[in-house]
């Protein structure tokens, strides 16, 4: 509340799009994602979620709307099977493996026991990029038609983060928003929002 974070922002993305933003540390990104998570709410203009006939203003009642992937690894301790129910309960086997494939995680059918393979917190046994296919498989389960990406990919090699972000963006059912520092997710993506640190003069 000391200053403005985020001043004078007018952008949309918009349905179907994948979208990166760039900037450096203290730029605004995280607050951003902040507002569109409606965690925080802007103190001046409004941020809206809209359809082809209504828009809202963003609030917690309509955050079922988002997935959220944050940067880091963010399994639980339990199997495999289990951290992906987190993204749907219902889902069945064939659809946990199909969000697996999608998420380039294919190296789970090679584990002797396959989704029962239990990892400690923090993904312990796996390495981190296999953690963070797994967890971007998690999010892929989910029903939400808006996916925000945070630095959800900074452990994949290039090749698997191209493949990867082919198999998120080939049916443009999504609308996809990464923050990003890397030049291959900017390749794939419609358009760029750069964000700029302001000084505190400003």
């Amino acid at each position: 509340e000391e200053r403005d974070v985020v001043k004078s922002l007018t952008f949309e993305f918009y349905p179907g799009s994948c979208t990166a933003i760039l900037g450096e540390t203290g730029a605004g990104k995280t607050t951003l994602i902040r507002m569109i998570l409606a965690l925080i709410r802007p103190t001046s203009g409004n941020a809206y979620i809209y359809n082809k006939g209504n828009k809202h203003i963003l609030s917690p009642l309509i955050r079922c709307n988002f997935v959220y992937v944050p940067q880091g690894n963010t399994l639980l301790s339990g199997t495999i099977r289990e951290n992906l129910r987190l993204g749907r309960v219902e889902a069945t086997e064939e659809d946990m493996n199909s969000a697996l494939r999608q998420a380039c995680a294919d190296f789970v059918f090679s584990l002797p026991k396959g989704l029962d393979t239990v990892c400690s917190e923090s993904g312990g046994g796996l390495s981190e990029g296999q953690a963070q296919r797994i967890a971007i498989a998690r999010a892929l389960l989910r029903r939400g038609s808006i996916m925000l990406f945070d630095e959800a990919t900074s452990a994949l090699d290039p090749d698997t983060e191209r493949q990867l972000l082919k198999n998120i963006l080939d049916k443009h059912d999504k609308t996809v928003i990464f923050i990003t520092h890397r030049p291959a997710v900017v390749e794939y993506c419609d358009q760029t929002l750069h964000m700029e640190r302001i000084s505190q003069a400003n």
